[in-house]
């Protein structure tokens, strides 16, 4: 009989053990990946105009590969002020048309993205919302993340600050 028990207890070891390395393993995989991050910042403001920059950001502990930021067309056009012609989009859209090789762990990389006028005569409208997917490669696979831009003085978070 105690040869059975302890066969018994020795499998569920195994089992246990077995079920603790999956576990570790995949924590470890989710854990040990880039994390990348887009953001509209605040370059500069004035009474006349705000000048936004577009941050991208890898927060991850892996290099990121091959980004690309691809806008969701709709809330895109939604976004656009009375500035935005056919000379500004080519230049303050040119982040959706190309791809970011690699971003190193914990580094940014940013391209002027726009201004907000007052009566939205500016290329953005302020406070608008553009849908983006953000994907780039890992070591182990290819990631998807959908995120917001939001169109924002970022120089506080009320809006209203010292000139």
């Amino acid at each position: 009989m105690i040869p059975v028990v302890a066969l018994v207890v020795s499998s569920c070891s195994l089992l246990i053990s077995a079920f603790s390395l999956l576990i570790s393993v995949d924590a470890w995989r989710r854990t040990a990946r880039p994390v990348v991050a887009v953001a509209v910042k605040t370059h500069a403001g004035s009474n006349v105009a705000i000048l936004y920059d577009l941050v991208v950001l890898n927060s991850g502990t892996m290099p990121a590969k091959n980004i690309r930021l691809i806008a969701e067309p709709i809330s895109l056009s939604a976004a656009f002020g009375a500035d935005a012609t056919q000379d500004n989009k080519k230049g303050w859209l040119a982040c959706f048309d190309i791809v970011i090789p690699a971003l190193l762990n914990n580094e940014r990389t940013t391209c002027s993205f726009g201004t907000t006028k007052a009566n939205d005569t500016g290329f953005w409208k302020h406070g608008a919302i553009i849908d983006i997917e953000v994907v780039y490669e890992g070591r182990w696979r290819t990631h998807r993340d959908k995120q917001q831009l939001r169109i924002l003085d970022t120089d506080s978070f009320t809006g209203h600050h010292w000139a």
